[in-house]
């Protein structure tokens, strides 16, 4: 059990009383991990408040979620070094979910029995985050997660929110460019996990909204080596453009054997995939690839007059010094997700049994877009948020 650092209003006589326990052994005072005494002043006296945090640190998903958790430190170095909240500092507890849905499970059981957390951050996927989602509902604990898809907060559940874009998002976005371009006929190849069928599902949907017709409906599994059987049907058919939803490597393999099958025609990759590891993994291959993402992944080529330019700026400043590479989107979702959670006490007075029902009204503009949350939206972002790029010469540029 952690002893609280004693304030030098008590009594001699229990000053005494705790010189003469310590020179007995009979009880140890926990020291900071520099092996320096904090001062009995300010937010380092106090108890803090302890929160968790769940992200695939290994698998597949760990593209997604090593870049969240390295957010996640920097921004609780930034808040404590200023004060904390309320006066606390804040802890965060990590643990790895291996990119699995059951582990994902057992992480929060631990993290809520152990620790005593009181709001978690998590999942990067959409399968552990619902694993995750459905205890932290039962249990009343305030999650916020780092996964799209549309079902984390549709239907709305009390205390459950989410940072990124949704499916629903990237769909109207990618329609919307492509009626622009007069485009109608569409493939589809997703990945099978969540993410993907849930890309599945909001394309089918919202396709004759936008007069676009899917000519083509095709499959693969996360840890498939070759998708070129499928990429062979859908050069069969009469589609205009191939949209992929997944997280790499899945999509970058696509590409890439989608230019040695010469499918003739452009491809279209959900946010799933925007970051530096698919440029890495797809190499020349990628080049003329479209994308849907969040501002965050072309940082210097957002208008000054945008709402979100400060923040953005600030943060990829800040993680480019610290790791010495610029932020993805996923590391904005877990950076998104910690402010939320820490507006949401400050609002509440530091009372973490009001977070849920507070978060409710957060207005927060963050670098994935401006978060309006409500009663009814726990995800509170528009596609319009979302921008169209393209790898060129190697790099993501932004579509005029």
């Amino acid at each position: 059990m952690k002893k609280r650092i004693v304030s030098k209003w008590l009594y001699p006589v229990a000053i005494a009383s705790l010189v003469m326990l310590s020179a007995c052994g009979g009880g140890q005072q926990a020291q900071p991990s520099g092996g320096e005494q904090p001062a009995a002043t300010g937010a380092e006296s106090k108890e803090p408040i302890k929160v968790g945090a769940i992200f695939s640190l290994t698998g597949p998903n760990s593209p997604l979620g090593v870049p969240e958790k390295q957010a996640v430190e920097l921004l609780v170095k930034e808040i404590n070094g200023a004060g904390g909240v309320d006066g606390r500092p804040l802890e965060v507890v990590f643990e790895d979910d291996k990119s699995d849905n059951t582990e994902a499970v057992k992480a929060i059981k631990k993290l809520v029995s152990k620790e005593k957390v009181v709001a978690m951050l998590g999942s990067s996927g959409t399968g552990p985050s619902l694993g995750m989602a459905e205890f932290a509902a039962a249990e009343k604990l305030p999650l916020i997660s780092m996964a799209a898809a549309d079902q984390i907060t549709n239907p709305v559940r009390a205390g459950i929110f989410k940072t990124p874009h949704t499916d629903v998002h990237g769909t109207k976005r990618v329609f919307k460019y492509l009626k622009e371009k007069g485009i109608t006929k569409i493939a589809m190849l997703n990945d099978s996990n969540p993410y993907g069928s849930g890309w599945t599902t909001q394309l089918k949907k919202y396709a004759p909204e936008y007069g676009i017709t899917v000519v083509a409906e095709e499959k693969y599994g996360t840890k498939d080596p070759s998708m070129s059987s499928q990429l062979t049907k859908i050069k069969g058919t009469d589609a205009q453009v191939l949209i992929v939803a997944g997280t790499n490597p899945g999509p970058a393999t696509i590409v890439k054997e989608a230019k040695q099958l010469n499918l003739g025609i452009p491809i279209i990759s959900s946010h799933g995939s925007a970051n530096s590891k698919f440029l890495e993994l797809v190499g020349d291959a990628g080049e003329g690839v479209l994308m849907v993402a969040g501002k965050l992944l072309v940082p210097d080529q957002i208008d000054a007059n945008d709402p979100q330019a400060a923040i953005i700026k600030k943060f990829s400043e800040g993680y480019k010094a610290a790791y010495n590479e610029l932020p993805d989107g996923f590391a904005g979702y877990g950076y998104d997700g910690l402010n939320l959670l820490v507006e949401g006490l400050k609002q509440a007075g530091g009372d973490a049994s009001k977070l849920g029902e507070v978060l409710e009204k957060v207005k927060y503009v963050g670098v994935t877009g401006e978060f309006t949350f409500s009663a009814d939206d726990h995800n509170g972002l528009t596609e319009d948020s979302m921008i169209m790029v393209e790898v060129k010469d190697g790099k993501f540029q932004i579509l005029k």
